[in-house]
């Protein structure tokens, strides 16, 4: 499997995920739509990089990782919205395992947030792979660290 197959697999759990969210907010599983957006934001910015054929690092919160090398790659990308991602990303990777054990109710406007940021990232995510020309992942990844 090439790094843009295996890439783009984990895009497609990603909206697979995005799946989950909306049926789970359509429910009123506030903890769930808040865990499973973390999901969707995490696995989206793993993907590009997969693509990118750099290992990624095991962490809940790549977004810091995920945008250096957007950069250091040429990828550009308005400030505002890696600011937005970076926020993103953070916010939901702290809300992760509270929401997923219960130890915070999330309420409704939590859930929307929530929500609204796995499809801000998911959506920046698709339109940085029409960027990302074929030829970049008959490589192995490797990390740049």
């Amino acid at each position: 499997m090439t790094n843009r197959e295996a890439g783009q697999n984990l895009i497609k759990e990603a909206e697979e995920y995005f799946g989950e969210v909306e049926r789970a907010f359509f429910r009123g599983s506030w903890n769930i739509v808040v865990r499973k957006s973390q999901e969707v934001v995490e696995l989206a910015q793993k993907g590009i990089l997969k693509i990118l054929g750099v290992e990624y690092p095991k962490v809940h919160d790549p977004s810091d990782f995920f945008l250096k090398i957007l950069e250091k790659r040429g990828i550009s990308m308005n400030m505002d919205d890696s600011m937005k991602i970076a926020r993103i990303s953070a916010e939901l990777s702290e809300k992760r395992a509270p929401a997923f054990y219960f130890e915070k109710n999330y309420g409704p406007s939590d859930a929307k947030e929530a929500k609204e940021g796995a499809e801000f990232v998911l959506k920046i995510v698709k339109n940085i792979l029409d960027k990302i020309p074929p030829v970049v992942n008959s490589q192995p990844s490797k990390s740049i660290l």
